[in-house]
């Protein structure tokens, strides 16, 4: 009881002291450097933040207070407040960034979000139909891409953040080599999903490299469990099936 009680001015504290420190910065930030705001910026102005207020009066209640700046950008977020949104992402991760789930969908709310902000919702086809909506959509990729890497001292050998840097380098830069090496790094991480090694067999086949992909698909199959439904061996068989008449050419 006492421990739940305790809690609550830690946070409202917290939660204060958040505010009057976010609140200029993305007011700074928005005036200074406008809705081109880079990632690696903000992230050091959070860390600085963050960190002081981690070690400061946070103790045991960083992961909460992380928890609250996250929950306040949604209101950033509704309101297409770039600086504000970028701000309150990289103060989150900053103050807590062991949540795999800032990492993941902070880079997804730049990658896929902010260049439909720039151009507007009536206007999201631009993204990929002119060569102006293109580079919008690659710059916001990029800066995801940045952030991502920003993960790298938490979630070194995390497969989901491969994978979604495999997701950006795929279907937002168009880059298959890359994509295809995140997956593979995806695949060698600790505890990868078995869909990880699928999407590398595909992707590896997208490039040309089939039987690089059949050899990889074989020797994958031959460690699936048979009473898996994530596993979905009965596919892989298929798949391999498939590769091999391509390979053979029969």
């Amino acid at each position: 009881m006492n421990s739940n009680v305790s809690i609550i001015p830690v946070c409202a504290l917290a939660a204060l002291l958040l505010g009057f420190a976010s609140s200029p910065l993305d007011r700074s930030i928005s005036e200074d450097l406008g809705q081109s705001a880079e990632v690696a910026s903000l992230r050091n102005l959070g860390s600085e933040f963050g960190q002081g207020l981690s070690v400061a009066i946070l103790g045991g209640y960083r992961s909460v207070t992380a928890n609250l700046v996250w929950l306040s950008k949604n209101e950033n977020w509704e309101e297409r407040d770039f600086a504000g949104t970028l701000g309150k992402i990289s103060l989150a991760t900053s103050i807590d960034p062991r949540p795999e789930m800032f990492w993941l969908n902070g880079s997804r709310v730049i990658a896929n979000d902010m260049p439909a902000w720039v151009v507007g919702d009536a206007n999201t086809d631009r993204l990929e139909n002119t060569e102006e909506g293109r580079e919008i959509a690659r710059d916001y990729a990029n800066r995801a891409l940045r952030f991502l890497e920003a993960s790298r001292v938490n979630h070194s050998d995390n497969p989901d953040i491969y994978i979604e840097e495999s997701m950006i380098y795929w279907r937002k830069l168009d880059d298959l080599e890359t994509a295809a090496e995140r997956l593979l790094k995806a695949t060698e991480a600790k505890d990868p999903p078995y869909y990880a090694f699928r999407i590398y067999g595909e992707l590896l086949s997208k490039l040309g490299r089939k039987r690089e992909a059949l050899e990889f698909l074989e020797d994958h199959y031959r460690t699936l469990p048979s009473d898996s439904i994530e596993a979905m061996k009965g596919v892989v068989g298929e798949r391999i099936h498939v590769l091999r008449k391509e390979v053979e050419g029969g």
